[in-house]
């Protein structure tokens, strides 16, 4: 015992006053001092335990079998740690086990310096189980910072599957999440059309509240260009985000597609905030673009995705919102760029529009709530109206045989009214009021088997109507007598769900019913169901119907789907399915076929696995897109090789190839 306590008393003269070192049982013989089961513990933080054990001097340890060092959220195992100082350490064969990112290193030899850095030697790196890893780095050299994070690898290997697969001379990366200046990962893509597609994103943390990205951006065949970023936080309740950008097409290309603008330029500005003065909120979200293709050869779009060629109208917005006293009172601003127009002077703005929206109060038996809009609209070639719209309904509730019966009656009343500015023609406007029964129930039973009934009738009747319309102002909609039926129901029992919608409005005045709408959901055990369905009485048949079935077995699903429309005509056919390899990864094919036209739309089949450690998909597309050409009808035929691959938590990958 008194060998023991002398032994503490070195430890504690030896290093600090904040090191401590006990053991099971101690001994001293030629000035060594032998320990078994030692532990030792510096600034509370830091802590070795082994087998066994030997003080060699003052400032020297070595610790021998199943030697385990814990560090904050570290664990490092060895078989053999020397521990020089206690800044010190040198470890001949380790584990070390990152446990805030769920990494960890395995090294032939390794050194701890500070507590803080690990130097090593023909190291292992992964996130994947360590006995046998989907994946892993092999290195012949490198470092790691448990405090920033920060990882430098030297001639490594990625393998996957024990199958080398990449070199790489250094790869320095930093696996903390905290914003820092430097390189983010590339976009990269291919196009028979455009070429090869590279983008490079540049980010500087600029402050704590902002950043700034550059993209440079070349797709080989139509040209280069530039797009920039800044993004900034100036209260707890708000965010901006400014971007900005140029591409330059080449000659070649620009004569070639015989295109509108050889230059593409734009900006755009967004910014949200609540609590501007209090209880309100702001939303800007302007854009300007010289021509659509600005948006369309956005690096990130290294897919070469068509969508934002198909909408040539960009829209600017700012609105402002403010709430009080049971009322919101919002003003609302909106300007139109059509790009397909060499001007737009005739271009009609919405500069602003003006609601206020008063909430359901009630007043003794009564509720009433009021809404009231004026919209401004305005063009640069001198085109200016304004319209008015006004909304009042006031309404009592009965509630009958224990509530189960409920009755709402209201009294609505609706106007709307516009005129041009300078203009001798006289105003339009209409006035109407109705009154409103609407009768509603719900019920529950749950003996057995669950059962939720939801049923409504509401009955809509004309009281008032007067109506002048001199221009197309207006959008005026004729108040009639008519009467509605909704219905919603659930039913569940084991492993058996279904879910019911359905609407039918009738126009009493007209003897018409609109198109009757039914929505219907069912599960059983593996099989779903689910159909979507307007039946148009006037025209006796279906306008509409999207129905899809699917059947679930082992790790596979078989999913069959169909779509119709009457008007404009749509019909096409859908089949997928999912082959489970595992829990983790599957095979997919899908077709779509168009059973109008009558030419397959695409099919594409790939393969995808999800693990916590990496992700992966990859997939092959064939896409036909009809055109109208001389000599009749043909298809602009696509193919597009995808795939993106993420290691966590070091990044990975994400390219696309469109062969034309």
């Amino acid at each position: 015992m008194l060998k023991i306590i002398s032994f503490l008393l070195l430890a504690v003269l030896a290093y600090s006053d904040i090191l401590k070192i006990f053991a099971k049982s101690a001994y001293e013989k030629n000035k060594l001092i032998y320990l078994k089961k030692p532990y030792m513990i510096y600034n509370d933080e830091f802590f070795i335990q082994a087998d066994k054990a030997i003080i060699k001097n003052r400032h020297s340890a070595e610790f021998k079998g199943n030697v385990i060092l814990f560090y904050k959220n570290s664990i490092l195992a060895s078989n053999k740690v020397d521990v020089i100082t206690k800044n010190n350490i040198k470890i001949n064969y380790s584990f070390y086990y990152d446990r805030s990112l769920d990494v960890w290193f395995k090294n032939k030899i390794s050194a701890l310096k500070n507590q803080n850095i690990l130097y090593f030697k023909n190291t292992v790196f992964s996130s994947c189980c360590v006995n046998d890893p989907d994946w892993y780095i092999y290195a012949k050299s490198g470092s790691y910072n448990k405090t920033t994070k920060y990882i430098r690898l030297y001639n490594l290997t990625l393998y996957i599957h024990n199958v080398p697969v990449f070199y790489f001379p250094f790869f320095f990366n930093s696996l903390n999440k905290q914003r820092r200046s430097g390189l983010l990962r590339p976009y990269i893509g291919y196009s028979v059309k455009e070429g090869f597609l590279y983008s490079q994103p540049i980010y500087f943390a600029t402050s704590l509240r902002t950043d700034l990205q550059f993209t440079p951006t070349i797709r080989i065949k139509r040209g280069k260009g530039i797009y920039s970023t800044f993004r900034f936080v100036d209260s707890p309740y708000s965010f901006g985000i400014f971007k900005a950008g140029v591409f330059f097409d080449k000659n070649k290309y620009f004569t070639k597609y015989n295109l509108a603008h050889k230059k593409h330029f734009g900006y755009q500005f967004n910014y949200k905030r609540d609590k501007v003065f209090g209880n309100d909120k702001l939303y800007i979200d302007i854009k300007y673009a010289n021509d659509v293709d600005y948006f369309y050869l956005n690096p990130k779009n290294y897919t070469f995705n068509q969508k934002y060629l198909t909408d040539k109208i960009i829209t600017s917005k700012i609105n402002y919102l403010k709430e009080f006293n049971n009322s919101v009172f919002g003003i609302y601003n909106r300007y139109f760029i059509d790009t397909s127009l060499l001007n737009n002077k005739k271009t009609l703005q919405v500069l602003p529009q003006i609601n206020y929206h008063k909430f359901e109060k009630k007043h003794s038996l009564f509720f009433t709530s009021l809404d009231y809009s004026l919209y401004n609209y305005y063009s640069e070639s001198g085109e200016r109206y304004y319209l008015n719209t006004f909304f009042f309904p006031l309404s009592v509730n009965f509630n009958f045989f224990a509530n189960i019966l409920n009755l709402k009656i209201s009294e609505i009343l609706k106007s709307e009214y516009g005129n041009f500015y300078n203009s001798s023609v006289e105003p339009s406007y209409y006035f109407n009021a109705y009154t409103q029964f609407k009768f509603y129930s719900s019920f529950t039973k749950n003996t057995g088997f669950l059962h939720i009934l939801s049923p409504q009738i509401t009955f809509n009747l004309k009281n008032y109507d007067k109506t002048k319309i001199n221009s197309d102002i207006i959008n005026y909609s004729q108040i009639k007598n008519s009467v509605s039926f909704d219905l919603f129901q659930i039913f569940q029992k084991n492993s058996f769900y279904f879910d019911h919608t359905f609407h039918q409005f009738y126009n009493i005045a007209d003897k018409k019913s609109e198109a009757m709408e039914n929505q219907v959901n069912v599960n059983y055990k593996n099989f779903s169901i689910s159909d979507n369905n307007k039946f148009d009485w006037n025209l006796k048949r279906t306008v509409y119907n999207a129905s899809a079935v699917s059947y679930t077995f082992l790790l596979n699903k078989l999913t069959i789907s169909h779509v119709y429309q009457y008007s404009p005509k749509l019909k096409s056919f859908d089949v997928r399915f999912d082959k489970g390899i595992n829990k983790y990864k599957k095979l997919y094919f899908e077709y779509n076929y168009d059973m109008i036209k009558r030419y397959p739309k695409f099919w594409l089949f790939g393969i995808n696995m999800s693990k916590k450690c990496w992700q992966y998909d990859f997939s092959f597309k064939k896409s036909l897109t009809p055109v109208l050409k001389e000599n009749g009808i043909s298809y602009n035929v696509d193919y597009i090789l995808s795939f993106n691959i993420n290691f966590y938590p070091i990044g990975g990958l994400k390219q696309s190839i469109l062969f034309k």
